[in-house]
Parts: structure tokens; C-alpha cells; sequence
């Protein structure tokens, strides 16, 4: 008999102590300080985020990321007092007024235009003559194009060779072919080449589509301007 008295006091007693003991660590955690979730802060990040937004560059990597002491908080502010890109070193001014050193090894990439093959001067670029790719911003040429469509339909100022990227003092700015311009009407293929003239129906770029009409057959045909005495019909 009093050994069913005591079981019974001691599963009382555990009744009790187990919803407090839960309760005790639930607000305990709730309650928690910052410093006790530091680790769950992604500084890498966080710089690579804030570099994309104050920086133009396509891409951005951040790596070998060093802290003088282990956050507590989010930053509110980040200065830079070093780079980018290479080492770069920041200030992390955090909500309590606290500040912390990092310092980072950041790669910056941007886009540029190269040929797509060797190419002579005086030629007009269309898109088949180049290519866009990213390369690492310390190795970018002065001058370089970034975008396919800021040199298609210009013409090359000197010859060039194949994967070279493209400069601003490689090419001209776009001729302009006036409506009414007789030109050449080229149609070419492994077997044949035709040739015949036409003229422009309206203004239109070198390197743009341009509706030509056939002289001889009196129909309208469509094809690339590719220089300001040609134009270029694909067969379909």
C-alpha cells in the first residue's frame, strides 16, 4: 500500500515539474539574446547584395570573408574603405552604435562584345560577327562595348581577328541609306549566287531590314542591309 502511495506522489511531482520545465525553456528562448543567434547571419551575403546594389557590374563574387569579431546583429550601415574590387575592406556600423571591421576578397564581371571571327576593315557587323560575354572588370579593355546591339551595323575601322573585344575606336557610327537608293540584290547559296539591283523603300541603317524593290520583277523583297551599295536576302 505504500509503495502505491509513493508511485502515485512521484508521477504527480513529474506531472508537475515537465509542462513548467517547457514553459521555462520556450520563454528562455523567446527571451534569448541576439548574440545567441549570430551564426544564422549570412555576412557573404549580405556584402554581396549591398556591392550589386551600389555597383554597376553584371556579376559580383565575395570570398575569404573575415570579421574582427563575430556579429550580433545586422549591420544598418556598411562603409567601404577599401577596393572594390581585389581586397576590400568594410565597416559594419550595427543598431547598438557597435562597430565591426571585415575584409573580403570581391570579383567583379561585366558584359563585352568580341568577334565572333576574323573580320576586315570597312566591314559592317551584323550579329553573326559577334558575341557578348562576361569578363572579369581588371581585364576589360578601355573603351569596350558591353552590348551586341551598340556595334551591329557599324563599321570596322581597322581588321580585327576573332575573339577581340570590341573597342569604340574599332568602328564608325551607323550609315543611313536614304529611300529611293538603287542597291544590289544579293542571293547566295553553296551552288549560286544571283545578283540584281533594286531600290531602298525607305530610310534605313546599315545593318537593319530594309524593303527593297526588285527593279526588274517590280516585287518587294526583304533582306539585311549589310553595307550602303547591298543588300543581303536569305532564301527560306
Amino acid at each position: 500500500m505504500n509503495n502505491k502511495c509513493s508511485n502515485r506522489r512521484i508521477t504527480k511531482i513529474f506531472t508537475l515539474i515537465i509542462p513548467v520545465t517547457v514553459v521555462t525553456i520556450f520563454i528562455s528562448l523567446l527571451y534569448a539574446p541576439p548574440y545567441c543567434i549570430a551564426g544564422s547571419f549570412d555576412l557573404n551575403s549580405i556584402l554581396k547584395t549591398y556591392l550589386k546594389k551600389n555597383f554597376p557590374w553584371a556579376e559580383i563574387e565575395v570570398s575569404d570573408l573575415k570579421e574582427s569579431e563575430e556579429l550580433s546583429d545586422l549591420p544598418e550601415r556598411i562603409l567601404i574603405q577599401q577596393g572594390p574590387p581585389g581586397k576590400t575592406v568594410f565597416l559594419l556600423e550595427l543598431r547598438n552604435g557597435k562597430k565591426v571591421n571585415a575584409a573580403a576578397n570581391v570579383k567583379a564581371y561585366d558584359w563585352i562584345v568580341l568577334s565572333s571571327k576574323a573580320l576586315r576593315k570597312g566591314h559592317y557587323l551584323q550579329h553573326t560577327d559577334v558575341y557578348s560575354t562576361l569578363v572579369d572588370i581588371t581585364k576589360i579593355p578601355r573603351g569596350a562595348i558591353s552590348r551586341v546591339d551598340h556595334v551591329v551595323g557599324k563599321q570596322l575601322t581597322r581588321s580585327i581577328n576573332g575573339n577581340l573585344p570590341v573597342v569604340d575606336i574599332m568602328v564608325r557610327e551607323q550609315m543611313l541609306v536614304k529611300k529611293g537608293q538603287i542597291v544590289f540584290l544579293v542571293v547566295e547559296s553553296p551552288s549560286f549566287t544571283i545578283r540584281t539591283t533594286g531600290e531602298i523603300r525607305r530610310n534605313t541603317y546599315v545593318g537593319s531590314h530594309a524593303k527593297v524593290i526588285n527593279l526588274a520583277s517590280k516585287k518587294v523583297i526583304s533582306g539585311v542591309l549589310v553595307d550602303e551599295n547591298t543588300v543581303k536576302v536569305e532564301l527560306h
